[in-house]
C-alpha cells in the first residue's frame, strides 16, 4: 500500500523493488509490479520471463555503490525513473517511467522513504527490548547473515519427529516441526550456528487442529458443494482469501520467527494450488492470494528465509521473487513418461538458482524411493546442477546419518 501511495505522487504505475544481498554485496531485483488497463498494481514478474516481455526494462541487479542517498530522478537509456531509498540501505524502489519530478513531490517521497524503514527499525527495537540479556555476538551473526549461511550450507535434513538433537546437530541446515521442540531446545540447536527452518502448512488444515473448529465453508475450498480434501492425510484445503486463515497463519509465523527465533519458514502444501481438483478460476484466485501473502511476509520479515516446497509448474513462476529456496519433493526421475517434464523442471530450477540465488533442494522419501529407485539419478543431477539432496527415512520420522558425499555439495 505504501508503494501504491508513492506512485500516486509521481503518476507512474510500475515499480521495481531491489533488496541488498549480503552474500554478493549487491542489490538484486526481488519484485516487479505493473498495472494493466484498470487493474490496480498486481504481480507481473515471474522470475523466469525475459525482461523484454515487460513494459519496462529493469536491470536484474545493481552494485552496492548504486544505493541512492535520497529520492532522485534518474535516467537509464530512454527511461526516466524515480529512485526511492529504503533507509539503512536495506534496499530501494525504482518507480517509473516518469517525465518530471517536482520539489514538492521529492519532499513527500523522502518522507515516505523514511516511513518505509520505520516498521523494520521498530521491530528490531521491540525485539531487543523483550530480551532480558543483550544478544551475543553469535546471535547477531546468526540474524544478520541467514541467506549467506543458507547458501553456504553443505547439507541438510528434514525431520518431523521429536528429539534427535544430537543427530540434527551434524547438519548445516535443518527443517523441523516446531511443535516438537521447546524454545530451549531450539536455542540449543541454534547455538551451533546452523540454519533452522520450521514447518508451516499454507493450504491444508487437519480436523484436529484447534483452528479447524472456527472455520466455515467460506474458509475452505469448495467444489460442487463439497470441501476439497487430501484423503491421504485427512486434511482439508483452505481458501487463502479467508481472513480467519490468514490471521491464523500470521499468528503462527510470528511465533515461529519471533518467539522460537527460527531462521525461516518451510512453506508446505503450496503446491496444492496446481492440483487438478481445483478449477482453473479457483487456481488463479488462490495463486494471486498466495503471491500477495508472500509479498506481505517479505515486508514484515525481510531478513528471514522463505523456502517453498513443490509448486513447480505454475506457482514458482509467480513466487520466485519472494522465496529464498525451493524443494522438489520426490522427483520422478526414473519414470520414463515424466522425463520431458522433469528435464523442464531441472532447467527451470537451474535458472532460478542462477538468476535469483535461490537454493535448490532435492528431497527423496524412503517409501516412495523404494518404488522409484531415483536416488542414483538424483545424486548425479545434484552434482551437475549444484542442488542439495537428502534421502529421508520413511515419513520423515527419523534422521538419516550424515553422509559426506557429492549429493550434499
Amino acid at each position: 500500500m505504501m508503494l501504491i501511495k508513492m506512485q500516486d505522487f509521481v503518476n507512474a504505475k510500475n515499480y521495481a523493488f531491489y533488496i541488498f544481498d549480503s552474500s554478493q554485496q549487491i542489490y538484486v531485483l526481488k519484485a516487479v509490479r505493473k498495472s494493466t488497463r484498470n487493474t490496480i498494481i498486481t504481480p507481473s514478474y515471474s522470475g523466469l520471463l525475459p525482461y523484454e516481455k515487460q513494459n519496462i526494462l529493469f536491470p536484474p541487479m545493481y552494485p552496492k555503490e548504486y544505493f541512492p542517498s535520497e529520492v532522485s530522478l534518474i535516467t537509464e537509456g530512454e527511461i526516466s525513473m524515480v529512485s526511492i531509498p529504503i533507509r539503512s540501505e536495506i534496499g530501494f524502489v525504482n518507480v517509473g517511467p516518469v517525465k518530471k519530478l517536482r520539489q514538492k513531490e521529492t519532499n513527500v517521497l523522502n518522507e515516505y522513504s523514511e516511513i518505509l524503514a520505520t516498521p523494520l527499525k521498530k521491530m528490531v527495537e521491540e525485539y531487543a527490548a523483550s530480551k532480558k540479556q543483550s544478544r551475543t555476538a553469535l546471535q547477531t551473526r546468526q540474524t544478520s547473515n541467514r541467506k549467506e549461511r543458507m547458501l553456504l550450507a553443505k547439507n541438510y535434513a528434514l525431520y518431523y519427529g521429536y528429539g534427535k538433537m544430537k543427530e540434527l546437530s551434524s547438519f548445516d541446515l535443518i527443517i523441523v516441526e516446531p511443535k516438537a521442540y521447546t524454545i530451549p531446545q531450539f536455542q540449543e540447536l541454534k547455538y551451533t550456528n546452523k540454519v533452522i527452518l520450521t514447518y508451516l502448512s499454507l493450504l491444508e488444515v487437519h480436523p484436529t487442529d484447534s483452528v479447524f473448529q472456527d472455520l466455515t465453508k467460506e474458509d475452505l475450498l469448495i467444489v460442487d458443494g463439497e470441501p476439497l480434501k487430501n484423503n491421504e492425510f485427512g486434511t482439508y484445503l483452505v481458501n487463502l482469501k479467508s481472513k480467519k486463515w490468514m490471521e491464523h497463519l500470521l499468528k503462527n509465523i510470528q511465533h515461529h520467527l519471533e518467539e522460537i527465533e527460527a531462521d525461516g519458514l518451510f512453506l508446505d502444501t503450496i503446491g496444492d494450488i496446481e492440483s487438478q481438483a481445483l478449477p482453473p478460476n479457483m487456481q488463479s484466485i488462490q495463486l494471486k492470494a498466495i503471491v500477495n501473502f508472500l509479498h506481505i511476509l517479505k515486508m514484515l520479515y525481510p531478513n528471514h528465509l522463505l523456502i517453498q516446497n513443490n509448486g513447480l509448474n505454475t506457482v514458482v513462476l509467480e513466487t520466485a521473487p519472494y522465496i529464498d529456496g525451493i524443494f522438489w519433493e520426490n522427483p520422478p526421475f526414473t519414470i520414463e513418461k515424466s522425463k520431458e517434464w522433469t528435464d523442464l523442471i531441472v532447467q527451470r530450477l537451474s535458472l532460478l538458482k542462477k538468476e535469483f540465488q535461490v537454493k535448490v533442494f532435492l528431497l527423496l522419501e524412503e517409501k516412495i524411493e523404494k518404488e522409484r529407485k531415483a536416488y542414483s539419478m538424483a545424486k548425479v543431477i545434484a552434482k551437475d546442477k549444484g542442488f542439495q539432496l537428502y534421502n529421508a527415512p520413511m515419513d520423515y520420522l527419523e534422521v538419516r546419518p550424515l553422509v559426506q558425499d557429492i549429493s550434499q555439495n
